[in-house]
């Protein structure tokens, strides 16, 4: 299963219309991380199933059903998508991680901080009291909107393969 990760496009659809120009081939799934979700309502190509959640930035949108964070099955694997301005990312990952801990996540993808981020807790790592049986990994795409940076997710049974690009 293949994915194309977005967050903060801040009014630039353009750019994630590019980025999924440039996938060799279509991605499964579209995950958007917040702040900017209308421009999804603007690319002007055919999506595949889109996930999105609200960022601070997106108290007005359209859509009522949005929330600011979900849980979604992947493949083997339980993705956590939240903007991340709930958890205070800004300041640490420790509460964020704490969050999908509880939540029985796998996969965390977050935006907010428009920095590309990639961790990877280990098997046996401890997080919140909990001793984890499986990697947790912690996933920021950047910002499509201010630098052109985007994130993609190759899942294959267990195995997990995040990467980042740039326009």
């Amino acid at each position: 299963m293949e994915a194309l990760i977005f967050s903060d496009s801040h009014g630039h659809a353009e750019r994630m219309e590019q980025a999924l120009l440039l996938q060799v081939q279509r991605p499964d799934a579209v995950f958007f991380a917040g702040d900017g979700v209308r421009d999804l309502d603007r690319i002007g190509l055919s999506l595949p199933p889109v996930h999105a959640v609200l960022g601070n930035c997106d108290w007005f949108s359209a859509d009522p059903t949005l929330q600011t964070e979900r849980l979604i099955p992947f493949g083997e694997h339980r993705i956590l998508l939240t903007h991340g301005h709930m958890h205070s990312v800004k300041h640490g990952y420790g509460a964020l991680l704490a969050h999908a801990v509880r939540l029985d996540a796998d996969l965390v993808l977050f935006g907010h901080t428009h920095v590309p981020h990639l961790e990877i807790l280990p098997t046996g790592a401890c997080v919140a009291c909990k001793t984890l049986t499986r990697p947790l990994y912690l996933f920021n795409p950047g910002s499509i909107g201010m630098d052109g940076s985007f994130g993609t997710l190759s899942v294959r049974g267990e195995q997990v393969l995040f990467g980042h690009g740039r326009l």
